[in-house]
């Protein structure tokens, strides 16, 4: 089952966040206290999100906070290269 949920992060981090939080108490429960939160990462940082989910769930340690930094830096990544994108296109179209 493992595999699957990577898979399916990998193809869509949000798909997969909200499968989990639908379908299984694995969200909640311990990484956050109200409903919002994971809504709001899972509009804004899913990758981010996800790693905090799985950090909370399990044992808190360095390779936990390990992915959630990378996970971070992913989602900004992201969401830079983006605009960058954006950007550009608009320059282009002048």
């Amino acid at each position: 089952m493992g595999c699957f949920y990577l898979l399916l992060a990998l193809i869509s981090p949000r798909l997969l966040l909200a499968v989990m939080w639908i379908f299984s108490p694995y969200v909640q429960p311990n990484a956050f206290r109200s409903w919002i939160w994971p809504l709001i990462g899972l509009i804004f940082m899913p990758w981010m999100t996800l790693a905090l989910v799985w950090a909370y769930n399990t044992h808190f340690g360095p390779l936990q906070i390990a992915a959630i930094v990378i996970g971070a830096l992913v989602d900004l990544g992201s969401n830079g290269d983006a605009e960058r994108r954006r950007r550009k296109e608009q320059r282009r179209n002048r």
